[in-house]
């Protein structure tokens, strides 16, 4: 029989027992060292993780606006050069028809605008509308951090929220006969006009609009919530509307509440505005991006504006025939 050898002795020789030694753990010390790295990693990447999904967030808000701009120029070919209503009046007060309801077929979303029922508007009824709780992505910025639907509380808020809102143009001169019915200007993509005593929406044209398609603002973030002097903002869902709604109009010859398109006064996310001491219509348009707000132009470019830019400036860009020099 032949016996192999393992390193130069005969293999039954070979001891099978591992060496008889301590096992070494690691000490608290240590454990505790490796914690405090892997807490530093993890606040370091921290903000870059939430850099990275805001930067997400703006992205699809970006295509958000993009799309309104893109069905607006849909509509204007389809309708003689004509953008939709901001704001429409027929009958009764809670009105529907308006911009983000004439959007709709022009985004994909004919089936939606098909539920709605626009002769359904009187008060104890206007709010059971099919279409109230159907969400619309394009009519969200994805930044919104609350609930979409509004599920109780004021009537006119109940629905699917759009955190959007047209251009209603911005004061520009101190005569007071340039603002209709006294409160909304009568120089953005969207307006009213007045015909005899009645007060109702005017359909802008594009021969209208002289500044250029691509320089003035159709659509912008709008998230709604007073800001007080020194004070926190108020919480979410703050005052915005469901997409459903366009305005009120208690009566024929009474200046409208439009919901759906703001003037454009205050440069984006000014604080230290209230509803009650500034009007419902001269909010600031808003938005939960650090230090911008996105918007969408007639002709379907989109753009970042700063908080801090010039009134000047804004204002330009809000108006549809001032024949300014914007930059």
């Amino acid at each position: 029989m032949t016996t192999t050898l393992i390193g130069g002795r005969p293999a039954a020789a070979v001891s099978l027992r591992r060496p008889v030694g301590r096992h070494r753990g690691f000490t608290l010390v240590e454990l505790l060292v490796v914690i405090a790295i892997i807490g530093v990693l993890v606040a370091m990447l921290l903000p870059a993780v939430q850099s990275a999904r805001e930067a997400a967030r703006r992205s699809q808000c970006l295509n958000n606006l993009k799309q309104q701009g893109l069905a607006a120029q849909n509509h204007m070919s389809t309708h003689g050069g004509l953008l939709p209503p901001g704001y429409l009046r027929e009958k009764g007060t809670f009105i529907k028809r308006g911009l983000f309801t004439e959007l709709l077929p022009f985004m994909e979303e004919g089936i939606t605008h098909d539920l709605i029922q626009y002769d359904n508007n009187d008060p104890s009824n206007a709010f059971l509308d099919p279409a109230r709780d159907a969400v619309v992505k394009a009519y969200v910025c994805p930044s919104w951090p609350d609930t979409i639907v509004i599920t109780d509380g004021t009537p006119s808020q109940i629905g699917a929220l759009t955190t959007y809102a047209g251009s209603g143009g911005a004061i520009t001169s101190n005569d007071p006969t340039l603002l209709v019915g006294g409160e909304y200007p009568n120089n953005g993509a969207f307006a009213l006009k007045q015909v005899g005593t009645k007060i109702i929406g005017h359909q802008r044209a594009e021969r209208e609009i002289t500044d250029g398609l691509s320089k003035t603002f159709l659509t912008g973030e709008f998230v709604h919530r007073d800001c007080a002097l020194g004070a926190s903002c108020a919480d979410p869902p703050g005052n915005v509307r469901p997409w459903y709604l366009s305005g009120y109009q208690a009566g024929i010859g009474s200046i409208p509440l439009v919901y759906s398109f703001k003037e454009l006064e205050y440069t984006p996310n000014s604080t230290g505005l209230t509803r009650s001491l500034h009007g419902w219509n001269r909010m600031p348009m808003s938005s939960y991006h650090p230090g911008v707000a996105l918007f969408s132009n007639i002709d379907g470019s989109v753009v970042v504006v700063a908080d801090d830019i010039d009134a000047v400036v804004y204002h330009a860009r809000a108006t549809v025939n001032g024949a300014e020099t914007d930059g």
